[in-house]
């Protein structure tokens, strides 16, 4: 038993050895991961149909109009039901990416939706047990999520709710990373203070994502490409440029300081 151990430990630490590089690797090319984000409406959906074998996951029902294979959030579920589906839409394609791109459409919604899968999740934590009881008491009755005094995670003190939500996005968004061979879109409106003002058409204020706080600085960090998309002159327009000093620019470089036409051409070469 003692050698069959010692050579179940060799086996393992054979499989685990750490190999050092001789030779420098061929740098991909194309972005595998981006963010698009602008104003509600402006034509995304429609120029993601035009992506050959693409996916698209509806959170917001939005696809109807538009000829393309979706999944589409259920309708009967809850914000803490639709992030378990997400979930377990992003273990399925992960077994075996079919797809040749993944579009989350929207995050913006997913966002909205973590604040209460936070809220979940914290009240099933050792921290939480006293939380959306009935009378405060620790272990009690859950309120209802329909009631009037359930409350937000993010309503606890010194800001201290808003992580048990950044993780679930941070889960989700990571469960996401390689599930499509070429590329993974995250789409994201415009934040609602920024919709009326009158800057250039192509500009990128700082901090414009639709995310709840810190996520609008880590989310744009993981991803290999961030454009703004914007209407000119009836054409829809991505600017991958304006976002160099704000939201953590791009690593394909044939997308550094692009600003012109959303050709699926230009951006995938």
């Amino acid at each position: 038993m003692y050698f069959c151990l010692l050579k179940l430990i060799k086996n393992m630490t054979e499989k685990d050895e750490i190999i050092l590089p001789t030779e420098p690797h061929e740098p991909e090319i194309n972005a595998t991961s981006m963010i698009i984000f602008g104003k509600e409406k402006c034509g995304k959906t429609t120029a993601f149909s035009q992506l050959e074998n693409c996916l698209i996951i509806d959170t917001e029902n939005g696809s109807k109009k538009v000829k393309v294979k979706a999944l589409v959030a259920p309708q009967d579920k809850g914000p803490v039901g639709k992030m378990q589906w997400l979930k377990k839409v992003a273990e399925k394609l992960s077994e075996t990416p079919i797809y040749d791109y993944v579009v989350i459409d929207t995050l913006s919604e997913v966002n909205e939706w973590s604040e209460w899968s936070g809220t979940w999740r914290y009240m099933h934590s050792a921290q939480g047990k006293s939380f959306n009881r009935v009378g405060g008491e620790k272990g009690g009755e859950m309120l209802d999520p329909g009631s009037d005094d359930y409350q937000s995670v993010h309503n606890l003190g010194e800001g201290y709710g808003y992580r048990w939500s950044r993780d679930e996005m941070l889960r989700i968004f990571d469960m996401f990373l390689g599930t499509a061979k070429k590329c993974v879109f995250f789409v994201c409106h415009v934040e609602d203070k920024f919709i009326s003002l009158k800057e250039k058409a192509d500009e990128v204020p700082e901090k414009q994502l639709a995310l709840t706080g810190q996520l609008r600085r880590i989310l744009p960090r993981k991803v290999d490409a961030i454009g703004y998309v914007y209407n000119k002159d009836d054409k829809l327009m991505v600017n991958f440029s304006a976002a160099e000093d704000k939201l953590g620019g791009t690593r394909a470089k044939h997308l550094v300081g692009y600003n012109g036409p959303l050709d699926w051409n230009k951006i995938f070469i």
